[in-house]
């Protein structure tokens, strides 16, 4: 089901011509919030069940897979955020991101699907101090225009490129 969703997004089924100023961005769930990522950095989205672990690492690092010759981290991202217990990876998923010819896997409890927001429905983040989790916030996806109880939640937009250097300067 995950391959679908980012195939048929990769292929365009997933946006009309009048969606074109639209962003897309893959939501995962992490506790009882919906995460999004730009749809654009990702390169896919795997099970995980075993990492070879590393070790002196940060404790979010849970492990290294090597992904087809390439050795790619593996980012609990509950535990980069500070949430007490690591996600059991038999029973998550991992949203491979590909930046700048660098790739890193987030642990997530689970991926959703792909929602497309124009730029008035993406606010700018609150102030939320120097915490992890407010610095890795890029903006509040607002999806509203449904109607409906879930469509009225929001998105909180993770910024790739503060989490890519994060786990990067972690491991330096």
């Amino acid at each position: 089901m995950t391959d679908a969703i980012l195939d048929a997004v990769r292929t365009g089924e997933g946006a009309a011509g009048a969606e074109a100023a639209r962003r897309e961005f893959l939501t995962c769930r992490l506790g009882e919030e919906h995460y999004g990522i730009d749809i654009l950095q990702v390169q896919e989205i795997r099970e995980i069940d075993r990492v070879t672990r590393v070790p002196h690492v940060a404790p979010y690092v849970r492990g290294v897979i090597n992904l087809r010759g390439a050795i790619v981290p593996i980012v609990d991202l509950g535990l980069l955020f500070g949430f007490p217990e690591p996600l059991p990876l038999e029973k998550a998923s991992a949203i491979v991101l590909n930046v700048e010819h660098r790739m890193v896997g987030l642990v997530v409890a689970g991926v959703s699907d792909v929602v497309a927001l124009a730029e008035h429905e993406i606010l700018p983040p609150p102030e939320l101090g120097e915490r992890a989790i407010g610095r890795a916030i890029q903006g509040i996806g607002t999806r509203g225009a449904s109607g409906d109880a879930e469509g009225d939640a929001s998105l909180l937009l993770l910024d790739v490129h503060h989490l890519m250097r994060r786990v990067r300067e972690e491991r330096e």
